[in-house]
């Protein structure tokens, strides 16, 4: 394992100071201050906004909320005592007190989660526990019986992206969209711009896909640009002027006709996002403080944080784009973590929980606490047992949602008993998922202004968990 000029102790410490005094020294409040002043310009009346992040590569949830009770925290540790750094000591450990307190548990946050921390102890964040892809409620037993139906290609990365993305885990071929796209479908009539309805920072997301919605691929430029008319055609603007002509033609090929309507779309929404978006920095959107490398001990620039400030930029300028309702796909990669798990993931966590408290920040002095809301999402999480230094595709995991709108300081759903063997193991520690995304998505989806009917519609297995399905995290 790396070993650092801190102590792990000494460096929480410093990157605790260092993260909030990049939050509220006085040139940040200044921004923050014209960012709600820009924000009382472009009014707030019904927009909302759903803002997803990916964590690809499955997010060890073990790791990340862990529960200190002593049976729970001995056997947590006994199962990781032979990785370096993944038995996290308890005195590490950031404690989190549940509204509504689980008899004889305990729980705590990953020690490099102290972003999240600070929200939910604020009542600004809550945990969705052991969340997973199902088609139907699923026991141990029956999986053992064949007597449930079970998601295809479970523990593969490709395979359970998909199917936390798409409108139900047993998708098939021909049906490729993704619960995001679909919520869209149904609520893009109530923007008068329906092309800035569903927003990636990270290219093409299953996630965003629709019957007729269509994602906008954006960076903190705005919309990615056709090169050959955003910047002269081999140096010429003669060149640029016959590629316009060319794309703009009156065309009889049927393939050829859609796709200039393609290309007109997305020259009229880059010219439109460009002179919609707030600016980056003193004059708009305050760029996020860079934080402390657990690695490398050095401050670094957070990649997730700057997603997020291209979509609070985004959202400042949701007036002049003509939305009202709004969904984002954000990505952080990086969490297969096989090998050199510790330093891997601290880092990784440590950028999510300064991006979430960031992004918060943001929200709150736009006066959209209410309105936005952001929850994390990944392909599975990981085994409880550990390999030398790292740990396997798992199943069932932890998640957090985060806004003012948000019944935090809570856990939602069964959180697993510790151990092996136990009800709910398929082997390893790899958990059985006692919360469908159906249910952590149809939550979402009805405070985003979906009907029951519509969220049945959205997730053709809704009904599978049960009469009332819903979770009770958003307000």
């Amino acid at each position: 394992m790396i070993k650092h000029d801190l102590s792990r102790r000494s460096f929480l410490r410093t990157a605790s100071m260092a993260s909030f005094a990049g939050l509220t020294v006085s040139p940040f409040l200044l921004e923050l201050n014209s960012l709600a002043a820009m924000a009382a310009q472009t009014g707030t009346s019904d927009y909302r906004a759903l803002v997803c992040i990916f964590l690809q590569g499955g997010n060890d949830g073990h790791g990340t909320v862990i529960a200190t009770d002593p049976t729970s925290y001995n056997a947590f540790t006994q199962a990781r005592s032979g990785a370096p750094g993944l038995a996290y000591a308890q005195s590490e450990l950031l404690p989190i007190t549940l509204k509504t307190p689980q008899s004889g548990r305990t729980f705590a946050l990953n020690p490099y989660l102290g972003g999240v921390q600070n929200l939910f102890n604020a009542g600004r964040a809550a945990i969705i526990a052991n969340t997973g892809t199902l088609i139907a409620p699923t026991t141990k037993t029956q999986i053992a019986s064949s007597s449930v139906p079970l998601p295809r290609s479970l523990y593969s990365h490709f395979a359970q992206t998909a199917a936390w993305q798409a409108i139900a885990a047993n998708g098939n071929s021909n049906d490729h969209r993704g619960w995001g796209g679909s919520m869209a479908d149904i609520i893009q009539s109530m923007n008068s711009n329906s092309a800035f309805t569903c927003i990636s920072t990270a290219g093409q997301a299953l996630f965003l896909s629709g019957e007729s919605t269509f994602q906008l691929n954006v960076t903190a430029a705005g919309p990615i640009p056709i090169s050959g008319l955003a910047n002269p055609l081999f140096g010429q603007s003669a060149g640029s002027t016959a590629l316009s002509s060319i794309l703009s033609a009156d065309e009889t090929n049927l393939f050829a006709r859609e796709y200039e309507v393609v290309i007109a779309r997305s020259i009229a929404a880059q010219a439109s996002l460009a002179s919609s978006m707030l600016a980056a920095g003193p004059t708009g959107v305050p760029n996020p403080p860079q934080y402390l490398d657990p690695i490398t001990s050095k401050l670094t620039n957070n990649s997730l944080a700057s997603s997020m400030q291209t979509v609070a930029r985004i959202i400042g300028g949701r007036s002049s784009l003509g939305v009202s309702r709004q969904i984002f796909y954000v990505q952080l990669g990086g969490f297969d973590t096989h090998d050199n798990q510790a330093p891997q993931h601290a880092r990784l966590l440590t950028q999510l929980g300064q991006a979430l408290e960031y992004f918060d920040s943001l929200m709150i002095a736009a006066g959209l606490s209410n309105q936005v809301t952001t929850f994390t999402a990944s392909d599975f999480g990981r085994t409880l047992t550990a390999n030398s230094d790292g740990t396997d595709h798992g199943w069932g995991s932890h998640h957090i949602v985060t806004g003012g709108a948000v019944q935090g300081q809570d856990m939602y759903g069964q959180y697993p008993v510790i151990g092996s063997n136990q009800a709910n193991d398929m082997g390893s520690g790899r958990l059985i998922p006692t919360t469908a995304i159906e249910q952590y998505a149809g939550t979402l989806g009805r405070w985003f202004g979906l009907s029951d009917s519509q969220i049945k519609t959205v997730f053709p297995n809704f009904t599978n968990f049960g009469t009332n399905p819903y979770l009770t995290f958003m307000g």
